[in-house]
């Protein structure tokens, strides 16, 4: 015969009922307990009868709720937030590398002329003749140009159509001066210095005039010469103009800047081969010291170099409207400068 639980064992299973339903609600991890009872066997308790039943007791359901919203959120902070939509180009051409540009000591090309304007006093029409000259010379794409021949009115017409243009010395070597005039592009150069020599030109005590221009691109600097010798059979002026013009250019050259030369020498071999002998010029037409008269035609109209100095494309140009304007060729080339190092001391 079964014994019935006495009070105090019925209290004590009260109590850890009770303790394990107080622990479940600390929101520790639900576990099922089981507790067990003598099924069917009435208690007195306090004068009322209580049947205790073996019966599956759990929290996981009363909690179940708590458990998943806690979990959502859990798992809601380790995903990342959904980034926004972003609009996709299509990619453009690479990047090419740019190629630096001229820096000091760098060569330079440019364009150079020479030009017996026919001046005024020789033809009619000077001014309109200046004019084609200044049309010559912005379509054959010249920048640097030395004039001869040159009259006042002539040399107005030039300054007013070769815009952007620097001619000196206009007027500044008094009125003998202005028959020699050195015209260029002020966008390519700049005027460093200024100087002249005197010679005799057909009787006349005249300035031979020069200039130190510097290449904007690359700080290079050069001389340009502009001349004009004696006529016909002014022979010994001739040859005392060019023993004074070869001194002058081993004066420049001698300040380790190369040295352009042009202008009308009245002699079509004798001053090239002289002058060359002398300074080791070239010539725009391929005269150098041991061939100094170059490939032909040959014109009294000269272009020459020296110290870095290298001629191509040398032409005689009679195209219109040249013919036109003068009884001269127009003699242009290419150059190119390498500018030279200044001689220490």
């Amino acid at each position: 015969m079964r014994r019935r639980p006495t009070v105090p064992v019925v209290l004590a299973v009260a109590v850890l009922l009770t303790g394990l339903a107080v622990v479940a609600g600390l929101g520790l991890a639900p576990r099922e307990v089981r507790v067990p009872i003598a099924v069917g066997a009435p208690v007195e308790v306090s004068g009322a009868q209580v049947s205790a039943r073996g019966e599956r007791v759990s929290r996981a359901a009363d909690r179940a709720p708590a458990t998943a919203r806690a979990r959502t959120e859990a798992a809601s902070a380790l995903v990342p937030p959904k980034a926004p939509p972003y609009l996709v180009e299509r990619a453009g051409a690479p990047l090419r590398r740019v190629p630096p540009g001229p820096v000091p000591g760098d060569p330079f090309t440019f364009q150079v002329g020479t030009l017996n304007v026919q001046g005024s006093q020789h033809r009619a029409n000077g001014t309109g003749r200046a004019a084609l000259h200044a049309s010559t010379i912005l379509g054959r794409g010249v920048d640097l140009v030395g004039f001869q021949e040159v009259q006042d009115d002539q040399l107005a017409v030039l300054r007013s159509r070769l815009p952007g243009w620097t001619i000196w010395p206009g007027q500044a070597l008094g009125n003998q001066g202005v028959r020699l005039q050195i015209g260029w592009r002020d966008d390519l150069f700049e005027l460093v210095d200024t100087g002249s020599i005197t010679t005799t030109f057909d009787h006349q005590s005249r300035p031979i005039p020069y200039v130190l221009l510097r290449d904007r691109a690359t700080t290079g600097e050069f001389w340009v010469i502009d001349l004009h010798n004696s006529p016909r059979d002014q022979e010994a002026d001739r040859d005392a103009a060019t023993g004074a013009q070869i001194a002058l250019v081993e004066r420049l050259k001698a300040t380790g800047k190369p040295v352009l030369l042009m202008g009308d020498t009245n002699e079509k071999t004798e001053f090239g081969c002289r002058v060359s002998a002398a300074t080791g010029m070239i010539g725009s037409n391929g005269a150098t010291p041991g061939a100094c008269v170059g490939a032909g035609p040959i014109k009294i109209d000269k272009i020459m170099g020296v110290g870095g100095v290298a001629f191509s494309g040398h032409v005689v140009d009679y195209g219109a409207p040249v013919r036109a304007a003068t009884d001269h060729a127009f003699v242009r080339a290419t150059v190119t400068v390498t500018p030279m190092v200044t001689p220490a001391g």
